[in-house]
């Protein structure tokens, strides 16, 4: 894995109400058999704490445990997400993005989760862009209040276990101020690597140039904090791929794709890489449409349709991460 700098975005944990039970455990084995043949690195998925929460203080993972083993067993390893309020796992619910009313109970799940999966996760994230109003919806202080956050459950994750590697949670825009508003509110120290999600617009006139400008600029902040030795990892990248019997719909970045501009896209963005020593991994988001979950042109982020078929955009993926591997050895 430590060579292997391709990570994928998957939501094995869709098994709820508010997500049409995206991944009833049924479909389980043929998805992580799917991940498999791509060959990625790193599979991102939540373990989130209103599936987890057993009372004040209290936790079962019974929710996680096999399909936690079933993904190990292939040999795919977990950057675990750490986050959402113990109230709601549902995306419609009233207090799922707010930040927890007790932080020290936050790093308490923190510390019980990295603890009971010591040996089988040992990548972490703390929280999903929480710089983004839709997934964090506490305070607007520059990431004051979540730098603290970040703190409480970076030291949680070291005491449960000394080999955790702790990410924050990825950045989405605008990626350089809040990288700077991160470095200010003391986050240097309880993170380690830098998580970022630098979404593009493929159809711009210059996508590389603002991805390197882009980069550059984030590079520029860590080094003027004496952090410049510290790696950049990508956790959300992509586009999307619209099958030709739907129609396209915008997506957050402008008009949505065709699989085939997807396909060009994966190649085109994964090719920045060699531009950036400092960026060591990068996950494409997603793995599966999520159908019409998002209600938008984010739907047809996946390598693979909603009815499992590959997209160009995945063989892409696989034959990317063969060559890469060939050239490695």
């Amino acid at each position: 894995m430590e060579n292997n700098p391709f990570g994928l975005l998957a939501f094995l944990h869709w098994n709820h109400d508010w997500n049409k039970f995206h991944f009833p455990p049924h479909l389980l084995k043929k998805a992580v058999e799917q991940i498999r043949d791509l060959g990625v690195g790193l599979l991102r998925m939540d373990i989130l704490w209103s599936d987890v929460y057993a009372g004040p203080h209290q936790t079962n993972f019974s929710r996680y445990d096999d399909l936690i083993t079933l993904i190990r067993s292939h040999d795919i390893q977990i950057l675990g997400l750490l986050h959402y309020n113990k109230s709601h796992s549902n995306a419609q619910g009233e207090n799922w993005n707010h930040p927890p009313d007790s932080f020290e109970e936050f790093a308490g799940y923190v510390a019980d989760t990295v603890a009971h999966f010591k040996g089988q996760v040992d990548h972490w994230e703390i929280w999903n862009e929480p710089n983004h109003p839709v997934y964090w919806s506490g305070p607007k202080d520059r990431l004051k209040t979540y730098s603290e956050l970040l703190r409480l459950s970076y030291q949680a994750a070291k005491s449960a276990n000394s080999n955790a590697f702790v990410l924050n949670g990825g950045l989405a825009q605008p990626v350089v101020e809040d990288t700077r508003n991160l470095y200010e509110n003391g986050a240097k120290d309880f993170m380690d690597a830098l998580s970022i999600h630098p979404f593009m617009d493929p159809l711009s006139p210059s996508p590389q140039k603002e991805f390197d400008e882009t980069i550059r600029a984030v590079e520029n902040i860590m080094s003027t904090y004496g952090d410049s030795k510290k790696k950049i990892w990508i956790t959300e990248m992509g586009c999307p791929g619209v099958p030709i019997e739907k129609t396209a719909a915008n997506w957050f970045q402008g008009h949505g794709l065709s699989e085939g501009q997807q396909a060009a896209w994966l190649e085109k963005q994964f090719g920045f890489l060699k531009n950036h020593p400092s960026i060591e991994k990068m996950f494409w988001a997603f793995y599966r449409d999520t159908g019409d979950i998002i209600k938008e042109g984010a739907d047809d982020l996946g390598l693979v349709r909603f009815d499992f078929t590959p997209k160009p955009a995945f063989q892409a993926f696989k034959n990317l991460i063969a060559r890469s591997h060939k050239s490695i050895c």
